[in-house]
């Protein structure tokens, strides 16, 4: 499988799940704050390059979980949970030619694509998607 194929296959079931996510990130944009400096949406690829990630979204600023407390339910907004029958949702296997930048920046297109669809305007503060570790070709990137 190459870049292309794993990325469509990929973005196919993260899009089964955009209206979850849509919701989720409404909520954390009607509890930004006075504090709140940015919104972080951060990808983190499994450690063994297998495939797995988990999104999440944070609040910056002082006191960081004071500022996340309000949005603890809303934060995790996609996972791939090992199960003894398999992944879930079933994500494509990443293949072991490809790197873990593929599956950040096809999670990175998919949430500017979802963010689109969520918001008509944008929230008082920036918004960001990244991936701590540093994977991903088109990332870190703002939002809106």
């Amino acid at each position: 499988m190459d870049h292309a194929e794993y990325s469509n296959r990929l973005r196919h079931v993260l899009d089964a799940h955009s209206e979850d996510v849509i919701a989720r990130l409404r909520a954390i944009v009607k509890a930004i704050g006075g504090t709140v400096e940015s919104v972080q949406i951060e990808v983190f690829p499994d450690a063994d390059g297998e495939g797995t990630f988990d999104v999440w979204a944070r609040f910056d600023g002082p006191d960081s979980f004071v500022l996340n407390k309000p949005i603890d339910e809303h934060r995790h907004l996609f996972g791939v949970v090992h199960h003894e029958t398999g992944w879930e949702p079933e994500v494509p296997p990443l293949p072991r030619d490809l790197s873990a930048d593929v599956v950040v920046d096809t999670v990175a297109d998919w949430i500017e694509a979802v963010w689109t669809r969520a918001f008509d305007t944008q929230p008082s503060v920036p918004v960001e998607v990244s991936s701590p570790e540093g994977y991903g070709t088109t990332t870190p990137r703002q939002l809106g």
